[in-house]
């Protein structure tokens, strides 16, 4: 009951929303019902009826306001969020994706320098700083053998609370020896290449790959399994060409804009 009170709010406060709820449903056979109100939804994002970042109202008054079940309406948002238009937060609701961020990618900026942000506040969130195997790509970058272990640092990037970007990083071990107790004091990367001496280095390579993103990710990410993400990978070395940083990272497709710059 309280729904469907707020439910009135909504309507009342979002005319247009419920006027493209209200139009008639083409035949079943046209179209399955379920796609149809995929589409309106869609349009409404498009048309910015709900805004970019606001949560949507709750399913039972999304269901009652389009005249359909539970289960019908459930299927269009899934759509949505598995395209990654719609972002469902565990325990919050499901929130309309923010416009595309523009990353802009330099061999001499960082993430923060790098990520175009009108008035967003963007914070880090440590998932795991440890030791392993390191992986086949990093063991011939940083010309160790397969297998030797190297420091990783997982670390998931947030915009105003928001995850946007989750990264995967290893570091040679005989370079950073006390990587781990560096990193803690100062809780950044590059305080942590400034304590080794290394004051300046640059991005030699990124590449941008297509995929969808896994169980793992999408928890992170608070996406739905197999929604379109994009993968970049970028490699780091100081100012001798040695590689002292491998990055995979992951960004939810809808959420950013990558941007390459020459440098002049």
């Amino acid at each position: 009951m309280a729904e469907l009170l707020a439910g009135d709010l909504v309507k009342a406060e979002n005319p247009e929303l419920a006027a493209l709820a209200a139009r008639p449903y083409a035949p079943r056979s046209a179209r399955p019902i379920w796609l149809q109100i995929y589409d309106r939804l869609a349009d409404a994002i498009r048309q910015e009826l709900v805004s970019p970042g606001s949560r949507l109202p709750g399913e039972v008054y999304l269901a009652d306001l389009f005249g359909v079940s539970r289960i019908t309406m459930r299927r269009a948002l899934a759509l949505h969020q598995n395209e990654g238009l719609l972002q469902a937060r565990k325990g919050v609701g499901i929130f309309v994706r923010q416009r595309p961020r523009r990353f802009l990618i330099r061999n001499d900026m960082q993430f923060a320098e790098s990520l175009l942000v009108d008035g967003g506040s963007i914070s880090s969130k440590n998932l795991w700083l440890g030791r392993g195997r390191a992986s086949a790509e990093a063991a011939d970058l940083f010309e160790i053998p397969p297998g030797e272990p190297v420091i990783f640092l997982h670390r998931l990037r947030q915009l105003d609370g928001a995850p946007i970007y989750v990264s995967r990083k290893e570091f040679p071990i005989s370079r950073f020896p006390d990587f781990e107790e560096r990193y803690h004091e100062s809780g950044s990367v590059r305080a942590v290449f400034r304590n080794a001496g290394i004051k300046n280095y640059r991005r030699s390579e990124t590449r941008v790959l297509g995929g969808f993103a896994s169980k793992e990710e999408a928890e992170i990410l608070e996406i739905s399994p197999q929604t379109p993400v994009q993968y970049v990978t970028s490699i780091n070395r100081d100012a001798s060409g040695k590689v002292i940083e491998f990055n995979r990272g992951c960004w939810p497709m809808a959420s950013v804009e990558l941007v390459f710059a020459i440098n002049d």
